[in-house]
């Protein structure tokens, strides 16, 4: 058996996918965010929240950040209208222990960050500017996380390998078993060791690859669902489309209108 490669020490890497600032309302009720991303949010005025699995909620106040660590269930209810603005990143090299909801309390720095952050995302939403200033707004608020709230994921050549071949060949369908196979795993100690090196399951790091690479599609081609669906192995043009909004909460159709700047903002 091939010994598991681990390095010494890895720096986090950070990856904004999507920063967006939209009106939300009572449809809002009962989604499901699913736990694949990191998610900020920040909604202007009371009324929405979040649901946990047990069934409590967390408001969200106008006066704090909210942020979500990937694979944390969680639902969502609205009675009102607010503006909310949210962002979706990836953490690389970097885990948070548990999965709790961290309530990040506004200071003046954080304050003038967000404003001028939904500024720039409802006048110019793809500029460098409003991209750069989101990143500036996720890096603030995971600085003032507790100090022992991140560890450093462990490494494993193995788990990078399988990585990439789920990278390069998203349209596979890819089972535990051929991936355990193909790097000297039974299934059971890969799909574990994976989750130990990733922070998700081998499904859900596919499922993430291929609504990422969508997401990319949509904003830099005119390729039509049903061609997408077939570059990234989804076969059901209705089923990507619901979970699309799962994943980048926006349908396609106007995820590629606000990423193209064709929609009205």
């Amino acid at each position: 058996m091939k010994k598991t490669t681990i390095s010494p020490f890895l720096r986090p890497g950070f990856q904004l996918e999507v920063a967006h600032v939209q009106s939300i309302d009572p449809c809002w009720n009962h989604v499901q965010l699913p736990g694949i991303h990191w998610r900020l949010y920040h909604n202007d005025r009371p009324g929405s929240g979040l649901i946990h699995p047990d069934g409590s909620r967390i408001a969200l106040a106008p006066d704090s950040l909210y942020l979500i660590p990937p694979a944390t269930r969680a639902g969502s209810y609205s009675e009102s209208s607010p503006q909310q603005l949210f962002l979706h990143f990836h953490l690389e090299n970097c885990r948070v222990k548990g999965t709790p909801v961290f309530i990040i309390a506004l200071d003046d720095m954080l304050r003038n960050l967000l404003v001028r952050t939904r500024e720039l995302l409802l006048t110019q939403e793809n500029s460098p500017a409003a991209q750069f200033s989101s990143i500036a707004l996720a890096t603030a608020v995971l600085a003032r996380l507790p100090v022992d709230a991140l560890i450093v994921a462990e490494s494993d050549s193995r788990i990078v390998q399988a990585c990439d071949l789920m990278q390069a060949h998203p349209e596979k369908a890819w089972r535990n078993s051929e991936l355990a196979e193909r790097f000297y795993f039974s299934t059971n100690a890969f799909t574990r060791r994976f989750r130990e090196v990733m922070g998700i399951t081998p499904h859900h790091y596919l499922q993430e690859i291929r609504y990422a690479l969508a997401a990319q599609l949509l904003e830099s081609t005119s390729l039509t669902i049903g061609e997408i669906c077939e570059k990234i192995g989804i076969r059901d043009p209705f089923h990507f489309s619901r979970e699309f909004k799962r994943y980048h909460e926006r349908s396609p159709s106007l995820y590629r209108k606000v990423r193209q700047g064709t929609a009205k903002m």
